[in-house]
């Protein structure tokens, strides 16, 4: 009973499915949670959870404030504490900003950012009571400067690496730990929904996307050492750098810009076999 516990959003794919499997893997008691129920469910039959006693699966919007007491609750019910919360589950919708419906705009603020507030909101309540926990967000390299083409997922990110620098603040006195986790792009079906969409062509930019592995070490890392914020970018790539002077430096790192959308245009095109991205 000792065994720490860890609710794990986003679990049915990408950066969250491999997280779920990894803490279980590493001995934790993992509540896996998503909006794709079907994913789950899938998810759940090709590794055996519906008979695990250590790992339970759930459907949650992280939209829905009452879900998110639900599942801290099932937690504490089940496993008699919770230790901590990743808080993975994300939307990206490319598109400049004159051609986005308003209706994307809610979904980038609703799901990455107050998706990630209401999270952090529940799980602190608990680690509170507890004395102890640890929450993290995962924002992205965008988080840290622009990223045309993206302008809404950029904005999003930003709120989470804000509000998450300034909660890690809020709750260290109660024994709490809260930590950013700002990744470039990874190879996971996110990354595959931007490959025909020229605006996206910044999030290309690199030589090659983080792989599943590079990510999951990462979060283990932080997870051990509970830092405030990490960066990870492919090595020798720069880019955290160049993020980085992007935020203190705005205007003198749009000079690059041009240059890596058409880096990022010949990924694309690569990607896609040679056929160019197109526009929807």
């Amino acid at each position: 009973m000792t065994r720490p516990v860890a609710i794990v959003t986003g679990a049915a794919s990408g950066i969250g499915k491999r997280m779920a499997l990894s803490l279980h893997r590493a001995g934790y008691r993992v509540v896996a949670v998503d909006l794709d129920a079907a994913g789950l469910e899938r998810l759940s039959a090709e590794h055996g959870w519906a008979t695990e006693r250590d790992v339970v699966s759930r459907v949650l919007d992280v939209r829905d404030v009452a879900g998110w007491d639900a599942i801290v609750a099932l937690a504490v019910e089940r496993f008699g504490r919770l230790d901590a919360l990743l808080n993975v589950a994300g939307f990206l919708r490319p598109g400049y900003v004159h051609e986005t419906e308003p209706s994307s705009f809610d979904l980038h603020l609703d799901i990455n950012v107050k998706g990630v507030m209401y999270g952090t909101r529940a799980a602190a309540r608990q680690m509170i009571r507890q004395g102890h926990g640890h929450i993290v967000n995962v924002a992205s390299i965008a988080g840290l400067s622009h990223t045309p083409g993206l302008s809404a997922y950029c904005a999003s990110k930003h709120a989470v690496r804000g509000f998450t620098l300034s909660v890690a603040h809020e709750l260290v006195h109660h024994g709490v730990a809260v930590s950013v986790f700002c990744p470039d792009a990874v190879e996971t079906p996110m990354l595959t929904l931007q490959e025909a969409h020229p605006e996206a062509a910044m999030t290309f930019g690199a030589r090659r996307a983080l792989t599943l592995d590079e990510v999951e070490r990462a979060l283990h890392r932080v997870l051990a050492e509970r830092p405030l914020e990490l960066v990870l970018d492919v090595p020798l790539s720069g880019r955290a750098l160049g993020a980085r002077l992007g935020n203190l430096f705005p205007k003198l790192i749009s000079v690059a810009v041009d240059r890596i959308v058409q880096q990022g245009l010949s990924v694309q095109k690569r990607r896609l076999g040679d056929v160019s991205p197109v526009r929807d």
